[in-house]
């Protein structure tokens, strides 16, 4: 079953079937049917970063908890708690990114459209995980030794 949605923001209207004119405003529709390709690779997606994230998390924990101490399978971290929280923090939320990304792919395989509240929700993600990458980056580069340029 495939529907058309406005394309006008204040309007947003949807009706059932292929339309080309919206009915309320007379402005362009567009088909909202999702091709089903769209949603798996969502699900593909989301599932590489739950799972690899998880992966990563258990794997750096032990280490990342105890900063300067060898961990049982020879890694030490050199960086500071805070570090080491801030990067957990961000895998975390890598792995729900992943985790939405998932629910997303099912709701759009079942529905075969795709819902405002997970496109809102993604954008919100994506906005938490550039802040704390960016803090991440920042963080790291305040503990780097000066560097020495020469010139010749």
């Amino acid at each position: 079953m495939s529907h058309s949605a406005c394309n006008q923001p204040t309007c947003a209207t949807v009706v059932e079937g292929r339309v080309s004119i919206c009915p309320k405003c007379g402005g362009p529709m567009r088909s909202v049917g999702e091709s089903p390709a769209r949603a798996i690779l969502l699900l593909i997606c989301g599932l590489s970063l739950a799972i690899g994230m998880a992966v990563v998390y258990f794997k750096l924990v032990p280490s990342m908890l105890n900063p300067g101490v060898e961990a049982a399978d020879g890694s030490s971290y050199t960086g500071t708690a805070e570090q080491a929280r801030l990067f957990l923090t961000l895998f975390a939320a890598v792995f729900v990114f992943g985790l939405v990304a998932i629910a997303n792919g099912i709701f759009m395989l079942v529905t075969r459209r795709q819902s405002k509240v997970f496109v809102v929700v993604t954008l919100g993600l994506a906005a938490v995980l550039m802040v704390l990458a960016f803090l991440g980056i920042r963080s790291a580069k305040e503990d780097e030794p000066p560097r020495v340029y020469r010139t010749y």
